[in-house]
C-alpha cells in the first residue's frame, strides 16, 4: 500500500478520545491506534445504577444532558469526568457519583464496558449496547458541505463526535467520504481500511456548549445523504497518528 499509488486527501486537523462515551471528550495531539481503534476512547460508561442500562442521550430526554459532562485522561492513565459545577474526578471517587446524581436526577453510576475487559473483583460491566466501530473519521468537506445545504444550522463537527476531524483537499467536495468505503486508507504512517458509513443518529441534534438543539441537522444528513455522514475505518497495524498528519486514499 505505498502512498506512491494513493491520493493525499486532507491533513488531520483534530484528534478526539472519547474516554466515557456519550460525554464531551478531549481534543489530543496525538494518539495510538490498534486494530481495536484509538487507545482509551470509550471505555466506560454512563449507567442508570438502578437497571445498568446505559446511557441513551439519542432517544432518551433523561441522557441528553450527558454531553455536558466531560471525561479525559489523566497524565497518569486514569480516566476523569467532570460535572457542570464540580472539579475533575477520578472515576471511582464516591462524589462523583453523587455530582452524577444530582446532575441527572436519578443515580447515575460510571462503569468500564465488557469489551474493555477492565473490570476487577466485584466490579460491575456495562453492557454494549452496540458494536463499537473502530475509529471515526469526518471530513470538513462533510461539514461544509452540510452548511450550504442547511445555511440557518449550526453542523460543528463536535456534534458528529469523530475521532479524526481531517482538514480535506481543496478539490474534495459533499459528503466526501462517504466514496471511500472498502478502500486502503493512510493515517499518517498507519495503513488502515474504510469500513463502513456513519449512520446518524439523534445526538447529533441535541444541545450542547455553544450549540443549539436543531433537528434539522439530521434531518438534512438523511435527505441527502441517505443518514450518512462520516466513515469508520479499522487500522490494519499498531501505530501512532498526531496532529498535521496527510491522509492518503
Amino acid at each position: 500500500m505505498g502512498i506512491q499509488w494513493m491520493r493525499k486527501v486532507g491533513t488531520i486537523r483534530e484528534l478526539w478520545r472519547y474516554p466515557v462515551s456519550s460525554t464531551t471528550g478531549e481534543q489530543i495531539e496525538q494518539c495510538r491506534l490498534t486494530a481495536t481503534g484509538l487507545v482509551g476512547d470509550r471505555q466506560f460508561a454512563l449507567v442508570d445504577a438502578a437497571t445498568g442500562v446505559v446511557a441513551y442521550p439519542e432517544r432518551e430526554k433523561r441522557w441528553q444532558r450527558a454531553v455536558f459532562v466531560k471525561s479525559r485522561t489523566a497524565s497518569d492513565g486514569d480516566v476523569e469526568v467532570q460535572v457542570p459545577g464540580h472539579n475533575w474526578f477520578p472515576i471511582t471517587a464516591p462524589r462523583l457519583l453523587e455530582a452524577l446524581t444530582s446532575f441527572f436526577e436519578f443515580e447515575v453510576a460510571v462503569r468500564p464496558y465488557e469489551r474493555t475487559g477492565s473490570a476487577s473483583g466485584d466490579a460491575l460491566f456495562a453492557a454494549d449496547r452496540y458494536v463499537v466501530s473502530p475509529l471515526h473519521l469526518l471530513t470538513s468537506a462533510s461539514v461544509d458541505h452540510l452548511k450550504e445545504i442547511h445555511p440557518s444550522g449550526n453542523p460543528d463537527r463536535r456534534r458528529f463526535r469523530p475521532n479524526i476531524y481531517l482538514e480535506a483537499e481543496a478539490d474534495l467536495s459533499g459528503f466526501a467520504e462517504l466514496h471511500w468505503i472498502d478502500a486502503p486508507v493512510r493515517l499518517g504512517n498507519v495503513a488502515a481500511t474504510v469500513i463502513a458509513p456513519t449512520k446518524r443518529c439523534g445526538f447529533t441534534i441535541i444541545a450542547q456548549d455553544g450549540l443549539e438543539n436543531d433537528p434539522d441537522i439530521l434531518r438534512n444528513v438523511m435527505k441527502f445523504g441517505n443518514r450518512n455522514m462520516g466513515v469508520y475505518c479499522r487500522p490494519d497495524e499498531p501505530g501512532a497518528i498526531r496532529l498535521g498528519d496527510a491522509v492518503f486514499v
